[in-house]
């Protein structure tokens, strides 16, 4: 006949499996994936972010702003984010799938320039200040009115087949008091070259403007656009669709240019980001 263990001897018995269990269980919760990584590490101030899952699609909440996981065909889902230039580095948290994902921001250096150009460049004349407010009327009804629907496909693409010679964020100051910060890239183009779609999409502006010259503004779908400026010739109408890669443009120095170049830039959700880090987000 067993005799059965004292109560002392059964809670000794107890505590030493949990001894032994507790260090397997926490190296098994080591291990787990975590739900979501993302690119660039580390997130800086003025980056886009792609954000990545395997768990499912659905809703996600980043800076108080609602972003998509969409399946991109690999078992994986993805949703495409940023964080504007005005945002204090810090700790943010991404909600998804009922979790609560903190994401480090880190900052960022941005450098400053001083140029001297035509008084005309940082001062318009009275007489265009009513083209100026009707076009920046336009430019934001249609930062306003992207489709939720995801447009673009895979990764961004150079538009240009060029080396950048202006970068983004640099603040500039013109003529000493004048002060502006860059928002795109300065892709070097002698006058004439084809300009390149950077991601499918739909032609939300093909128009010549006071400030941009010849300007396209292509929507993505989910509120991200990317913007050509200082266009010599169009070669798309507006409200069409558009393939990545396809010929969009010629560039030139209409606009406010000094020379021929082209003038990229990025926007989710009205804020500028980074262009040279979303071309790198897939390799």
């Amino acid at each position: 006949m067993a005799i059965p263990d004292s109560p002392a001897a059964m809670t000794r018995r107890r505590a030493l499996l949990l001894a032994f269990a507790t260090p397997a269980a926490a190296q098994s919760a080591a291990a787990a994936p975590p739900l979501v990584d993302w690119t660039p590490l580390p997130l800086f101030v003025g980056a886009p972010v792609l954000f990545k899952t395997t768990a499912s699609s659905g809703s996600a909440t980043w800076l108080d702003k609602k972003i998509e996981f969409r399946p991109d065909g690999d078992n994986s889902f993805s949703a495409l984010a940023g964080v504007g230039l005005d945002r204090a580095p810090g700790r943010y948290p991404l909600v998804f799938d009922g979790q609560t994902i903190e994401v480090v921001v880190k900052a960022h250096f941005y450098p400053s320039s001083t140029i001297k150009v035509a008084p005309k460049f940082v001062q318009p004349p009275k007489e265009v200040q009513a083209r100026i407010e009707e076009e920046t009327a336009i430019k934001r009804a249609v930062f306003k009115s992207s489709p939720p629907e995801r447009l673009w496909q895979g990764p961004f693409t150079a538009p240009a087949n060029t080396r950048y010679t202006s970068s983004f964020g640099v603040r500039r100051v013109y003529n000493g008091s004048t002060q502006s910060t860059h928002h795109g890239l300065d892709y070097s183009a002698a006058m004439g070259t084809e300009i390149k779609a950077a991601n499918s999409g739909r032609a939300a502006i093909v128009r010549d403007m006071y400030f941009e010259g010849g300007f396209i503004v292509i929507d993505h779908g989910e509120s991200i656009f990317t913007l050509y400026m200082h266009l010599s010739e169009f070669l798309v109408k507006e409200g069409a669709a558009i393939e990545k890669r396809q010929p969009i443009a010629k560039s030139g120095s209409s606009g406010r240019a000094t020379g021929p170049h082209l003038h990229f830039a990025v926007q989710w959700q009205g804020s500028y980001l980074e262009p040279s880090t979303l071309l790198g987000l897939w390799t």
